[in-house]
This record gives C-alpha cells, structure tokens and sequence, in this order.
C-alpha cells in the first residue's frame, strides 16, 4: 500500500459539519435488485460521481443483513479478546498470508493494529495457501464464510454500477470476478495498546497511525466499520473524517479500477488513526478480480482525446508484490505509477 506523498500526514483535518465536505451516502436498494434497470440509474449516476470526485462513499440499503452483521462483529470481537499465544497458532506469513498478524507495516511503517485474513475455500490462485482458521468454535468460520459471500454479493453488485458508470454494459467486467475472484476480508483491531509495544527498529519504533496512508490495491473496497471512527480520506488538500453511519457500508475505489476507468475514477488516498482512548474494529472486503485478470483501460474511456494512461498490468504479480511490503522493506512497493505512460 503507498503513495507517491509521504508528506501527507502532515495535512490538515477538514471540519466534519460542513455537508459538501462529507463523503457522499448512496441508497443502493435498486442497484442491488439490477444495476442496468431504469429505477438504479439515479443511484449509478450518483455512484460514479462519488468515484470521480471523493472514491470513497457509504451505501444503505445495500443487502446484507444486519442479523449476519451482528454475528459477524461478535465473533471478531471474540477472537481478537484471545491470549496473544492462541491467535499466533494461525500465524500468517510472507508465503501464506491467511491468517493472524500484529506486525503488519504500511509503505514501510508500522501500523497499530492487529489483523486476521481470510479469503475463499480451498488453495488460493496467487499464493497456493490455504485460510487458516483458529481453534474456537466452529461458529467463527461458518460466519466468516457467509459474510464473505454476502459481501461477494454485494461487491458485483457494486461493480455493475461502476461498470454502466463508465457506459459499459453493466456485466461487463463480470467474467473477471464472478467464480475465481482473489477477494479476501480482513478483521482489523485497533487496540488502545501497541500490540508490538516500542519496537527496536528505529524508522519502526512507533505505531503513530492505525494504518498509514494508501490506496487499495485491487478493484473496490466493501467496509463495516464500528462506531468508534478513525478512518479519514485524503480530498483536496484536507484529510475527511468518514463518520459511523448506523446500516451503512463505506465503499472505496482501488488502484485497479482507477486504470480499468483510465482515471475517471480515483483510488483514494485514506488513513486510520491510532486508537488513543478505545479500542476500534473494522472489517474490509478487498474485491479483487480473477488471478489471471490483465488490467487496462476500458474501451468507452480511451479516446483519441483521452489515450490511454496505462501500460497492461497483470494482477497477480501486481497483488503478490504488494503484500510483500506488509511485512517487511524489500524495497519500493508497487504502484499504478509504475504503469503510467508518459503524455505524448
């Protein structure tokens, strides 16, 4: 995850009462029963704007339910209050990235938090590993599996808006996600207490942020988030608080449907503060496409005006190079830059 600004900590926080400054929130009702009808259009319309303007909005209505929410809360809840020593049994590492981490760094910094990630069944197409699930009840993996696959739902529901956004068909980009997405979801923790506490590493002695600044990796972002707040987006010079909403979902843009929309959309920037009073929980699905998906600019965005931006990115070397800066410096992480083409 990354940026080209590692100055942009230092940016001020825009104030939270001023509407036009405020992420955008979208009701989805009608994108999620058929994002090319008639009825979605205005919420498409609306979508596409948030893409183009902030890449980040919160959604209502958007499918999932709030009993599986509430399942799915309790049991990260659960797991996360275990001994330190039982969540190391399901340790993930640089070659399975299934599974339990508290030392996880961001362009390089470490973040304070901790984290589980799993993803779909069976060996995974990018890495050959498989979910390592922890020793508690079976309860935990029954509930993970079924919010992933409502957010899995939901994540090609979204993308069909984006897709009639951009004035495609709205299944157009539906082959490369549908069976073979590399999606994963990710419980985060923000814990008051450094999990690490003062590292010796000197650029890591640290945890200043939750996460650090970066963008997404991959094509869109499905958040829950708690009520505690944190997480804040880089727009215009100011950093924006993206409040709680109770029911709501907050969607974001990654870096490859910033170079499939070759830059009508845009991968946002975002944070996560460090937890200084309570501890904070989040849990973001990455919708990734297939393994064998390559990344280009999209026909109806690429004009003789508008050439496109971007070289072809393969985006299973592209996502195995970037969770290699999760956990340690093996020097610049990857990013869309590296693909731009430079203007004739």
């Amino acid at each position: 995850m990354g940026t080209a600004d590692d100055n942009l900590d230092a940016y001020p926080v825009a104030n939270s009462a001023d509407i036009a400054k405020q992420v955008p929130v979208i009701d989805i009702a009608a994108v999620v029963q058929d994002a090319s009808s008639a009825d979605a259009r205005n919420a498409v319309d609306k979508i596409a704007a948030a893409c183009r303007d902030w890449g980040f909005f919160q959604v209502l209505n958007h499918g999932v339910s709030s009993q599986l929410v509430q399942e799915t809360w309790s049991q990260t809840r659960a797991f996360f209050t275990q001994p330190t020593a039982v969540k190391e049994q399901s340790l993930r590492t640089r070659e399975n990235p299934w599974g339990y981490y508290n030392n996880e760094l961001t362009k390089n910094q470490r973040d304070k938090k901790e984290v589980f990630d799993y993803t779909t069944d069976g060996p995974d197409p990018i890495y050959q590993a498989e979910n390592r699930w922890p020793e508690m009840s079976p309860e935990f993996a029954t509930t993970m599996r079924a919010y992933r696959d409502a957010c899995t739902d939901l994540g090609l529901s979204l993308l069909e808006a984006f897709c009639a956004g951009l004035d495609l068909p709205a299944d157009y980009m539906r082959s490369d996600f549908a069976r073979y997405h590399t999606g994963f979801i990710r419980l985060n923790y923000y814990p008051v207490k450094d999990p690490m506490g003062a590292s010796t590493i000197e650029h890591l002695a640290v945890a200043d942020l939750g996460i650090h600044h970066h963008t997404d990796a991959g094509a869109l972002t499905v958040l829950l988030q708690d009520d505690v707040g944190g997480l804040q987006v880089f727009k215009d010079g100011f950093w924006h608080n993206v409040a709680p909403i109770e029911d709501a979902l907050v969607i974001n843009t990654g870096d490859m449907m910033q170079v499939w929309s070759n830059d009508f959309y845009q991968a946002a920037v975002h944070r996560v503060l460090a937890m200084e009073t309570r501890d904070r929980f989040s849990i973001p699905f990455f919708f990734n496409p297939s393994a064998t998906t390559t990344v280009d600019p999209l026909p109806t965005v690429v004009s003789d005006s508008r050439p496109a931006r971007y070289r072809t990115i393969p985006w299973c070397d592209f996502r195995g190079q970037r969770t290699d800066g999760d956990y340690a410096d093996y020097g610049p992480e990857v990013q869309i830059s590296q693909f731009k083409i430079a203007a004739s």
